[in-house]
């Protein structure tokens, strides 16, 4: 597992992969054992630790009420999306994935298995969010490399009116998004 994802993204950050806790979905931990806290291609994609999971989980929860308890989030994008395995659909020992937008406020199911996300889905879209990054990169190269905890976001957010535009975004701390956002969220429904 894992080997096509890694002959197409290059690690340039590793994590410090440690013991993962009972409490961790069980198809997510071959992932945070060998991968968690890993950065690649400068932030593109990075692989949650489970700690970070834990916490990113928790404001998913609070975003999403419908989802508590019932998705866990395992990596997250340059954009601070987070990809998260869905319990309620697929197979227990296969969930499909889900991606969870902070700026949109969306939840977009990925019919596909977790156990095909990073082989197939992730090496499939690389080309798309290398230009995406890319061209973000190319006006801000003094901000390359994202560090783990960081992510491009909307200074305000599409769902409260912000504009979709590459001068509505800048670099800022993955936590302070997903809380700000998922306060607001929350507020909203």
């Amino acid at each position: 597992m894992f080997e096509e994802f890694l002959a197409a993204y290059r690690c340039t950050s590793p994590g410090s992969p440690s013991e993962v806790p009972d409490s961790v979905h069980p198809v997510l931990k071959p992932l945070f054992s060998q991968l968690g806290g890993s950065t690649f291609d400068d932030g593109v994609y990075r692989v949650h630790t489970s700690e970070s999971a834990q916490v990113i989980d928790g404001y998913v929860g609070e975003a999403f009420p419908e989802l508590a308890g019932r998705v866990a989030c395992f990596g997250f994008d340059w954009l601070g999306k987070q990809w998260a395995i869905d319990a309620g659909t697929g197979t227990p020992d296969d969930p499909h994935v889900l991606v969870l937008n902070p700026s949109t406020g969306e939840v977009s199911p990925f019919p596909v298995a977790y156990s095909r996300f990073h082989d197939d889905v992730l090496v499939d879209i690389k080309d798309l969010g290398d230009e995406l990054f890319g061209s973000w990169a190319a006006h801000h190269p003094e901000q390359v490399p994202l560090a783990f905890d960081e992510c491009v976001a909307n200074t305000i957010p599409l769902f409260a009116g912000g504009e979709d535009s590459w001068e509505n975004l800048s670099k800022q701390n993955l936590q302070v998004v997903w809380g700000t956002h998922s306060q607001i969220l929350a507020q909203l429904r």
